[in-house]
């Protein structure tokens, strides 16, 4: 198959030719259709500040396609059936993968990070990785539910516990934020707000259905222009990794608030006024990736109507113009969500 290989030291991907065997008992083997291009995927390439496990990789990790064949003991999907693949591996068998919480494995890992992903022609996945996906849902919107939709999900449904009365906050409207702004404009009916410092940023989240937008470059005080413009705020999520946005915004809080983290920056995260903590029995808490309830819940939510992930779609390229796309993304070039990659464009 063709195949994009990154060599360890080597900031782009080469197109090659590589060797891929059948599927083993408990394994598909799955025709990549889609496969969406994240900004871990630049720190992978362009930065090299995310190593892998080992190389040469095959990067990818947001994927859907159909099945090409499966192993002896694949009971739940047949060839020729659409799937999108969990960006997510685990161990399967400790209490946290049991129970349905695979993000808490110790064995954790990622497609083209930990082993090889779907910047390819075919992938090989075992059976418990892959989840239907309906006629209704494209390839490329599907592919993206995989990490860009339910990280955000799982983050603002599970550790954020959000209730359709929550005022939302959404820190850092990147590729993972803007989700946040659709979810949560799916799961609650009250006042969404969004934050960043690019208005093109700003601009997709309106279209995903904030109510109000606060561009950090153009207040001193962010902490009191989010008070002033939501009165006070239930559910605050940062995907920004900038922990002095989250300081800031303590002071908006309502009491029983909640803030979940989910960038993951440099700073340290300093609460000045503690006491802000405790009188309002405010929580915090981490989110990482997504569990076994996400894809398929999120699913549901977009056959209802609830969400729809078209205008994340940047653009389709084949596999030739990876490089492309990650030197765009990296810019910011033309204010894209995701760029896909179809092998078969090539």
């Amino acid at each position: 198959m063709r195949a994009a290989i990154l060599e360890n030291g080597l900031r782009k991907v080469e197109i090659r030719e590589k060797s891929i065997a059948g599927p083993t008992d408990t394994q598909v083997k799955i025709r990549i259709k889609a496969c969406g291009v994240c900004g871990s995927d630049v720190h992978l390439i362009a930065h090299g500040t995310i190593k892998c496990r080992q190389y040469p990789r095959v990067p990818g990790h947001e994927a859907s396609g159909v099945v090409e064949e499966i192993g002896q003991s694949v009971t739940k999907f047949k060839k020729g059936d659409r799937v999108v693949i969990a960006a997510g591996t685990s161990c399967g068998i400790c209490k946290h993968c049991l129970a349905g919480h695979e993000n808490l494995c110790k064995d954790i890992g990622v497609f083209g990070f930990d082993c090889d992903g779907s910047f390819a022609e075919f992938l090989i996945a075992e059976e418990r990785y892959l989840y239907s996906l309906p006629d209704s849902i494209p390839f490329d919107q599907g592919a993206i539910l995989a990490d860009a939709v339910s990280t955000p999900y799982h983050a603002i449904r599970y550790r954020g516990n959000i209730q359709e009365s929550d005022t939302v906050a959404i820190i850092g409207c990147g590729g993972l934020g803007i989700h946040g702004v659709a979810i949560a404009r799916a799961l609650t009916k009250s006042k969404l707000v969004a934050i960043d410092v690019d208005d093109g940023a700003l601009e997709n989240a309106v279209h995903y259905g904030a109510d109000d937008v606060i561009n950090l470059k153009n207040v001193k005080n962010p902490g009191k222009a989010l008070k002033e413009v939501t009165k006070g705020v239930d559910l605050l999520v940062d995907f920004s990794g900038y922990m002095s946005n989250v300081e800031e915004s303590l002071r908006a809080m309502n009491s029983n608030g909640r803030i979940v983290l989910v960038g993951i920056g440099r700073q340290p995260l300093k609460f000045l006024i503690p006491f802000i903590l405790i009188e309002k029995m405010i929580s915090v808490g981490g989110s990482y990736g997504s569990d076994r309830r996400a894809i398929p819940e999120l699913i549901d939510l977009y056959t209802q109507g609830k969400i729809n992930l078209s205008r994340s779609i940047t653009s389709h390229h084949g596999l030739d113009e990876i490089n492309d796309c990650i030197e765009a993304l990296e810019s910011r070039k033309g204010n894209p969500i995701r760029y896909i990659i179809d092998p078969s464009l090539d």
